[in-house]
């Protein structure tokens, strides 16, 4: 009778476990981190739509575009001052010539910084890429508040053992 008993709480206990365990498990979407880079070398930003971080993306598409636009506005300066630069060439002037020297100094700024814009674009465009990738591996991971911790008395041992159990 004793051993009926014994298999009956075992199977009952064996019978609880499964259900718990049916219940916890829950369907993490699974996102492909080489699709979260494509995505990202497309345009900064939708790498971490697909990763469903949306509070991300505007930053990064802001960045690149606040980027993009520094780029853009100093080749076009670089450019004008590379056309007053050669104007003064055909003019005739010496490099020891006042203003051939303020036209060299501004071709050469306006072309380093833009040069730099480009750095900073490029690393936005990196760190956005690095973000997607790990966001999508840790889609799997499960971050819920769900945490339990449970000390109860084993029921088979009468010994004074304690049964601990945890569930995340």
């Amino acid at each position: 009778m004793k051993a009926v008993i014994i298999h009956m709480i075992l199977w009952v206990n064996c019978f609880g476990i499964m259900i718990a365990q049916d219940s916890l498990q829950q369907h993490i979407p699974q996102k492909s981190p080489a699709m979260a880079i494509a995505y990202t070398a497309v345009f900064p930003g939708l790498g971490q739509i697909y990763v469903e971080s949306y509070w991300k993306a505007p930053i990064a598409a802001g960045a690149a575009l606040f980027f993009a636009y520094q780029i853009a506005s100093y080749h076009s300066t670089y450019s004008e001052k590379s056309n007053i630069y050669d104007n003064l060439i055909a003019q005739g002037l010496t490099r020891s010539d006042p203003r051939m020297q303020i036209a060299i100094r501004e071709k050469e700024f306006y072309n380093n910084a833009r040069d730099i814009n480009g750095l900073w674009l490029l690393g936005i465009y990196g760190i956005a890429a690095v973000d997607a990738y790990v966001g999508a591996h840790m889609m799997e991971f499960d971050v819920s508040d769900n945490l339990s911790f449970t000390i109860l008395p084993d029921p088979l041992n009468q010994s004074g053992r304690m049964h601990v159990t945890y569930t995340f």
